[in-house]
């Protein structure tokens, strides 16, 4: 190699790795003859031709390239190690040959190579689940193919007895063609004294019983008990057995082992599908809703936490992943209805009142569930629908303790729970009037519990007084209700209270600015009486007979005799008075007066009834203490601020 070879060599050497430059170390660099003539042809303004002889004679004295030719151009070949040196594909390694070819290969009939002395793997046969429908289809096809009994004739038509082989069933109901039977002779029939050895072939072609067309096929289904006809359009049979079907897919899908298709209230999703939650999320979302003080909305709780929104195509799929995820913690409770997923938490304050307990109001509330439920009697069900409020008035109990029974006109109005063992759900009642709002949590009935709302304690005692008549109504979000009621002018009276320090009723000057019954206003005037009732404990006041007992003797006049004193009460002073101690309905009331065996009606007096007591040891000074017990003057309680009118003092 010459000096002026050598220096063309590595001019193109340095061009060539400079157009490598990232690539491997032992890649290849490839370029053309041509490409390099044109290349340095014009950068030294020579002869192409006498460039091209230099470059070949320089390249092909250089250890560095190598010369290939692929369709009769020349390409020229090195790397940016040097030489090209193409890798060695051979697989050095004998391990896959040596594992199927072993040079010393065992005998089959040695035991040890058939027989393996560790136990074999349990296999599991999961169930295959084959729809109702496809086993009513084979079950049809199966009938339209067994054959029918042959009937008896008196005569038989043959021609002659033929000893044939035997046949599938399938060949043998193929009719032969009319020209190739023969003429028929008529004989006298025959006893079956012998077996006959052949079939008779007749004259007559034979009827064969032809599998039925796909148009002709049965589109009646049955699916427990249900009969669906398929050849009605989805939307009829959707609004006919929806429900209906609803249900049935609800229970197949929770008889899958695999739990392959997940469900939360009316939606399912494909579990393989859902996004995972860990238990960091879930102490983080529980943080949260104790930090919120109040059971939250899943969508507040995914807005919040994080950060998705609507419009994001994954949002329904990340919230029903949500929602399905805390329903199988022990730690939330789902207190929601359709349309708003509402979840609480282990921690949060109790909504209503803690006077009462949940199984005491269950059991004081049970007359709604035994058939005494007369709120529809006012106002009918679809009306409520149509209208989207109730109207009610008010006792002193619910008065008292914020408390609303879960009669069939509340039900009506209120949303029906979401899934099938919930026991609470948790609304929201606004204000119009006075700008606030409440948490009401509804606890719907059980076995023989009753149901009831709790939480308005404050509206009651900041507003209303026993005798108001409230409206609840429907608003645009389902989990919200708007509670009015009727403004009247600033009114003072007297009226019933329970003075819990003393455990006893007492009466109060209260001021209101509200419409009220006067027959349900324990006013002193009206229902003195009423101071005289005992401030029974709850686990008393589920016993409806003797709580009606002490009403009607408290509330009652006396007569008789001393031994066997006999008391007349009216209705509606039984009425209020009972309210006073547990909630009742009036039906409920008026079968206990059928049915208890001290009480009837006053042939005298429409509506009054007499309670004979048992004979009772009593004397006159005990008698004047309890009817004619002094009342202190007490000051006048102003509703609104709280404060005591002064000129009343």
């Amino acid at each position: 190699m010459t000096a002026t070879t050598g220096t063309l060599a590595d001019e193109v050497w340095r061009l060539m790795t400079a157009q490598g430059v990232l690539f491997a170390v032992d890649a290849p660099i490839r370029q053309t003859l041509s490409n390099l003539v044109e290349f340095f042809a014009t950068r030294r303004q020579r002869d192409p031709a006498q460039v091209q002889a230099e470059l070949e004679t320089a390249l092909a004295a250089d250890e560095r390239f190598t010369r290939e030719e692929v369709q009769g151009q020349v390409i020229y070949v090195t790397s940016r190690q040097g030489r090209y040196i193409p890798r060695d594909t051979t697989d050095p390694h004998t391990f896959k040959q040596r594992l199927y070819e072993p040079e010393h290969p065992l005998p089959v009939d040695d035991l040890s190579v058939v027989v393996s002395t560790s136990p074999p793997a349990i296999t599991t046969n999961e169930p295959v689940y084959i729809s109702d429908y496809w086993i009513e289809q084979a079950r049809l096809l199966a009938a339209a193919q067994m054959p029918s009994p042959p009937a008896e004739k008196p005569a038989v038509e043959v021609t002659e007895t033929v000893v044939m082989p035997e046949q599938p069933a399938a060949e043998t109901t193929i009719a032969q063609p009319l020209s190739e039977v023969p003429a028929t002779v008529e004989v006298p029939p025959t006893t079956p004294a012998e077996p006959v050895e052949a079939a008779a072939v007749t004259a007559e072609p034979a009827v064969v019983a032809s599998e039925p067309t796909p148009g002709e096929r049965s589109t009646i289904m049955t699916v427990d008990g249900l009969t669906i006809d398929l050849s009605r359009s989805p939307a009829e049979i959707v609004a006919e057995h929806g429900p209906a079907l609803e249900r049935i897919l609800a229970e197949r899908l929770a008889q899958d082992p695999l739990r392959r298709i997940v469900s939360f209230g009316r939606l399912h999703y494909p579990e393989s599908g859902l996004i995972g939650f860990g238990k960091n999320d879930l102490r983080k979302i529980r943080d949260y809703i104790l930090e919120r003080n109040e059971p939250l909305l899943d969508t507040e709780i995914i807005a919040d936490l994080y950060y998705h929104n609507p419009r994001q195509s994954d949002y329904e799929t990340f919230r029903f992943s949500l929602n399905y995820r805390l329903s199988r913690e022990k730690d939330f409770e789902f207190v929601g209805v359709e349309g708003a997923n509402i979840w609480s938490t282990r921690g949060l304050p109790t909504i209503g009142s803690k006077r009462v307990k949940a199984a005491e109001m269950g059991q004081l509330t049970s007359y709604l569930i035994e058939g005494f439920d007369d709120s529809l009697a006012d106002q009918s069900a679809e009306s409520i629908i149509a209208s989207g409020s109730v109207t009610r008035l008010l006792t002193f109990f619910e008065w008292e303790y914020g408390l609303l029974p879960l009669d069939a006109a509340l039900a009506t109005l209120l949303p029906a729970p979401l899934l099938p063992d919930q026991r609470t759900a948790v609304f929201r009642f606004e204000s119009p009037q006075h700008y606030s709002n409440y948490l009401v949590e509804v606890r719907y009935p059980t076995g023989n519990r009753g149901g009831w709302l709790q939480g308005l304690e404050d509206f009651f005692r900041e507003y209303l007084v026993p005798g108001a008549l409230i409206t609840i109504s429907r608003t645009d979000a389902v989990n919200v209700f708007n509670i009015t009621y009727e403004e009247a002018g600033e009114t003072t009276e007297r009226l019933l209270t329970f003075d819990e320090k003393k455990n006893r009723f007492a009466f109060a000057n209260l001021t209101f600015y509200c419409a009220v019954d006067e027959d349900l206003l324990p006013t002193q005037n009206r229902y003195g009486k009423l101071r005289n009732l005992k401030a029974f404990p709850m686990s008393e006041r589920r016993k409806a007979e003797m709580i009606l007992e002490h009403v009607c003797e408290t509330m009652g006049e006396r007569g008789g005799t001393r031994e066997q004193p006999v008391y007349r009460v009216s209705f509606a002073d039984i009425y209020v008075a009972y309210n006073v101690l547990r909630p009742a309905s009036r039906s409920f009331l008026q079968a206990l007066l059928d049915s208890h065996a001290s009480i009837a009606a006053d042939p005298t007096a429409t509506g009054d009834y007499l309670f004979t007591m048992h004979q009772v040891d009593r004397d006159d000074t005990e008698e004047e203490e309890t009817t004619d017990e002094i009342d202190l003057p007490q000051p006048t309680l102003r509703r609104r601020s709280g404060r005591y009118i002064e000129e009343d003092e």
